[in-house]
């Protein structure tokens, strides 16, 4: 299986309030596996969700998809990608093992994650979603959300109770309506896109569209030369506006030219 040829960067920060960075990501560029995860939970439990979600979803693409062959989850919905039930196979077992986890260790009780994680190639991406991470495609000069939050704020726009100026200012945005490993089981939401020469992905935490509008991340997209380039600069606006949560970014850079070879990619994390 050849690398991407794609220039992806990640990169992650505690942000200015807080001391523990709850965050977590993983990227594997031979396989094209991109994931990030924001953690929630008491002591050091959020933290613990994260690095779990990531870890496992890494650890199972490599021992299902990195080898000469690939292995299909059994059972699952027959209409869906082959990549999509990797990825939801994947997710779901991150899910079940954060959860009993959970369940038998008394500090790490009520501990969970959000999860945004993709398989990319050269021709298209496939998207695992859980929570409110969220995953966007910026392609000739526009940005597009690929997920939808699983927040009670996102729930109340979606049904036209409140707008989305509204939801920006409410006190309740926290409050998610599905994570990982906070119930034995989980929907997942999954979806493939096509890729084009010149496309860019970013991952990212709330830490990110908090404290970011989407205008400035599509300004910053736009004028960033490389995928690391990106992600400084998105994080360094984060910490500029308060930087109030911990903050992670994933940008990959497709190709402009097929065929082109990109950067190598690399991940940084503070």
């Amino acid at each position: 299986m050849s690398k991407l040829s794609w220039d992806i960067a990640g990169k992650t920060d505690p942000g200015c309030v807080r001391e523990n960075n709850e965050d977590s990501l993983a990227v594997d560029l031979r396989l094209g596996l991109l994931v990030v995860a924001d953690g929630m939970g008491g002591h050091n439990a959020g933290e613990v969700a994260s690095r779990m979600a990531t870890e496992t979803i890494l650890d199972y693409a490599r021992k299902m998809i990195g080898g000469d062959k690939q292995m299909i989850p059994e059972g699952g919905d027959a209409s869906k990608s082959v990549k999509a039930r990797q990825l939801e196979y994947f997710v779901q077992t991150a899910n079940t093992l954060i959860f009993e986890k959970a369940r038998v260790i008394p500090q790490d009780h009520g501990m969970g994650t959000t999860v945004v994680a993709v398989l990319a190639d050269d021709g298209a991406a496939t998207v695992a979603h859980v929570g409110d991470s969220r995953l966007y495609l910026f392609r000739r000069g526009a940005l597009e959300a690929l997920t939808e939050d699983h927040s009670l704020v996102a729930d109340q726009v979606r049904r036209g109770l409140i707008t989305a100026e509204q939801a920006e200012k409410s006190s309740m945005q926290n409050i998610l309506t599905r994570a990982l490993g906070t119930e034995p089981n989980v929907v997942v939401d999954l979806q493939d896109y096509p890729v084009l020469p010149g496309d860019v992905l970013l991952l990212c935490t709330d830490g990110l569209t908090k404290m970011v509008s989407e205008a400035e991340i599509a300004k910053t997209l736009s004028s960033s030369p490389t995928a690391l380039s990106a992600c400084d600069s998105l994080i360094a606006a984060a910490r500029a506006a308060g930087g109030v949560d911990n903050i992670t970014v994933v940008a990959a850079f497709s190709a402009k030219k097929p065929g082109m070879k990109g950067l190598l990619g690399k991940i940084f994390g503070t």
